[in-house]
C-alpha cells in the first residue's frame, strides 16, 4: 500500500507531465441522456455488442450465422424479428467450398432477387497475439480492412480457427483475444458475432470463462432428433429470449439447406389466407380480385374479411382500387413471410418485379 506522502509525490509528478489529461466523469443527469444501444437483430445481436453462438459440431451454427448475416445485410426480418440494414463482414475460416451453395440456398428460399451484400473474407484472422506483441502485422492488415469497409457486424466463423496459438482454456490468452475484439467494437462501433464450439459434454462453450463473461449475449444450439433447439444462455442487458425450435431443410436447386424456425411458447401466426392468395398469383405483382381470393381461401363473411384487413394493415398484402373494384397482391414482405414459413410449393417462384416490368415493356411495344 502507498503511504499518503508517497502518493502525493507521484500525483504531483504525473500532473506535471505533458501527456497528462485528467479523467472525466459524468453526472447523474448526463448518464440519463446516454442513448442505450438498439438491436442490430432483435434479441440476438446488439449494435456494437458481442454475441457468441455456440454448439457441438454439425448442429448448424454456420447456417444460422450466415442466415443472420444475410438478413442484416438486407435489413429484412428473421422470422418476425426486426433487423437494421447494415454492412456485414463475414470471416469464414473453414468450409469455404460450401459457402456458395449455402448463400444460394438462402437467396432462393428468401425469394431474393440478388445475392445479399455481405463481404466475405475466406481466411482465418489472427485474433490472438502474445502479451506485448499486440497488434501484430496480420492484425493490423485486418483492421485496415475493417477501416475500409466500415461494417456494423463482423462475424468470426469459427472462433477456434481465428485464435491459432492461443490456449483457449487460459484466461490470459483469451483476454488477448477479447482485446482484439474490443479494438474492433470500440473503434468502429461494429457488433461481433463469434461462432464457437461446445465442450465434449455439450453442456457449455469451450474455453476460459472470460469469453462468456465478456459477451453481451450467448446462444447455444442443441440437436434433438430432427429439431435444433436455440437457447439464450446469457443476455446481459435484456431479458433472455424464449427458446426457439429450428429445422434444416434441403434446398434442391443449390444442393444446400435452409432454416425454418418458430419460438416456443409464442403463438404461431396462421398465414393460410396469405398462402391462398399466393396460390392464385402467377407472377409477382399480379392483381387479384376479392372474389377470386375468397374462393381460393374457401372462406366467407368475417372469417375472410377480418384476416384480410389485418394482412393489408400489416403491409403483407397491397390493395389497389376502390369499392368493388379493389384488387390485391402480395407485398415483398408477404413473400418473405411465406418463404420463411416454407409455405410455397417448391416449383412455384413468382417472377421478380423487374422481370415483370421488362415483360410489360415488351408487351407494350
Amino acid at each position: 500500500m502507498l503511504k499518503k506522502e508517497q502518493l502525493d509525490l507521484i500525483l504531483e509528478s504525473r500532473r506535471s507531465q505533458e501527456d497528462f489529461s485528467p479523467l472525466n466523469v459524468k453526472t447523474g443527469l448526463e448518464v440519463t441522456q446516454i442513448k442505450p444501444p438498439d438491436w442490430l437483430l432483435q434479441d440476438f445481436i446488439m449494435e456494437g455488442g458481442f454475441t457468441v453462438l455456440h454448439s457441438d459440431a454439425g448442429v448448424g451454427k454456420t447456417f444460422l450465422a450466415l442466415d443472420w448475416a444475410n438478413t442484416i445485410a438486407n435489413g429484412w426480418q428473421w422470422f418476425s424479428k426486426e433487423s437494421v440494414k447494415s454492412p456485414v463482414l463475414y470471416v469464414l475460416a473453414e468450409g469455404v467450398g460450401f459457402l456458395g451453395a449455402r448463400v444460394t440456398a438462402w437467396k432462393n428460399k428468401r425469394n431474393a432477387t440478388s445475392y445479399p451484400p455481405v463481404h466475405y473474407y475466406t481466411s482465418a484472422v489472427p485474433l490472438f497475439a502474445p502479451v506485448g506483441k499486440f497488434p501484430m502485422r496480420d492484425q493490423v492488415d485486418f483492421l485496415e480492412l475493417v477501416d475500409r469497409l466500415e461494417p456494423k457486424l463482423v462475424v468470426f466463423d469459427t472462433l477456434q480457427r481465428c485464435t491459432v496459438g492461443a490456449n483457449e482454456n487460459l484466461q490470459q490468452d483469451m483476454s488477448q483475444v477479447i482485446s482484439m475484439i474490443d479494438t474492433i467494437r470500440q473503434n468502429y462501433g461494429a457488433a461481433i458475432l463469434a461462432v464457437h464450439h461446445d465442450t465434449k459434454s455439450g453442456e457449455a462453450m469451450r474455453g476460459s470463462s472470460v469469453l462468456k463473461a465478456s459477451a453481451d449475449t450467448t446462444i447455444q444450439l442443441t440437436k434433438k432428433d430432427e429439431i435444433i433447439e436455440m437457447t439464450c444462455t446469457k443476455q446481459k442487458d435484456a431479458e433472455p429470449f424464449k427458446d426457439w425450435n429450428l429445422t434444416l431443410s434441403t434446398e434442391p436447386k443449390s444442393g444446400s439447406a435452409f432454416f425454418t424456425a418458430y419460438q416456443q411458447g409464442v403463438k404461431v401466426r396462421d398465414y393460410s389466407l396469405l398462402r391462398a392468395l399466393a396460390d392464385v398469383i402467377t407472377v409477382r405483382g399480379e392483381q387479384i380480385t376479392n372474389k377470386t381470393w375468397r374462393d381460393a381461401a374457401n372462406l366467407d363473411g368475417g372469417r375472410f374479411e377480418r384476416p384480410k384487413a389485418s394482412l393489408v394493415r400489416e403491409g403483407l398484402v397491397d390493395q389497389a382500387g376502390e369499392g368493388r373494384a379493389k384488387t390485391y397482391t402480395i407485398s415483398k414482405e408477404g413473400w418473405d413471410i411465406l418463404e420463411q414459413q416454407n409455405m410455397l410449393n417448391s416449383s412455384f417462384r413468382p417472377l421478380p418485379d423487374n422481370i415483370r416490368e421488362q415483360q410489360q415493356l415488351m408487351e407494350d411495344e
